[in-house]
């Protein structure tokens, strides 16, 4: 790693402090209070999909709200031990742990996953948006990871490209035009 992190990093660390502030707050309102998780509009349609889907009662809507906020609540920790780490990467001069941040954009876009398609189904077009921009903020930087993560593997890989051959030979084996016409 130069002195500088890359563009991957950089880019899912602005991603991180967004998410970490957004989710985590919101999942901590809803675990000190069963009450405050049907007052946020996505996490309560959310919880009640989820209660339908598996036709739980009241007790299980609550318990299911709780189980998403848990949920949000791990990933937003999960994107602060990326800010950690990132902090600690930039001070050894080192790279990042790619666990790291593969695990959290995988839990991440599996979260993401989890509140879109209830919010899908409702077809309230400001949740959709909501949870469509931050799916979208999730994959971008994924996108970008894996491209910067490309090409650091194509400029590592010496080219083992043979020596070309002279573009005549690809002639030699071609008949003549006049022999190939019909006559």
């Amino acid at each position: 790693m130069g002195a500088y992190p890359g563009l991957g990093q950089v880019n899912f660390a602005l991603v991180s402090a967004y998410f970490v502030p957004a989710w985590g707050h919101g999942a901590w309102r809803v675990l000190t209070s069963p009450f405050n998780g049907f007052e946020d509009r996505a996490h309560a349609v959310a919880a009640i999909y989820v209660r339908d889907l598996f036709d739980l009662g009241l007790t299980g809507l609550i318990r299911t709200s709780e189980m998403l906020a848990g949920v949000k609540m791990v990933v937003a920790a999960a994107f602060v031990a990326y800010l950690i780490e990132l902090a600690r990467a930039l001070v050894m001069r080192r790279e990042p742990n790619r666990e790291t941040i593969d695990l959290v954009l995988l839990l991440a876009l599996a979260a993401a996953v989890i509140w879109i398609v209830p919010t899908l189904m409702l077809g309230d077009p400001d949740l959709i948006r909501l949870q469509a921009t931050e799916f979208l903020l999730l994959v971008g930087a994924a996108v970008v990871i894996t491209v910067e993560r490309h090409m650091e593997h194509s400029a590592q890989v010496p080219s083992t490209a043979r020596p070309a051959a002279a573009p005549q030979a690809a002639l030699v084996a071609l008949p003549p035009v006049q022999a190939a016409l019909p006559r």
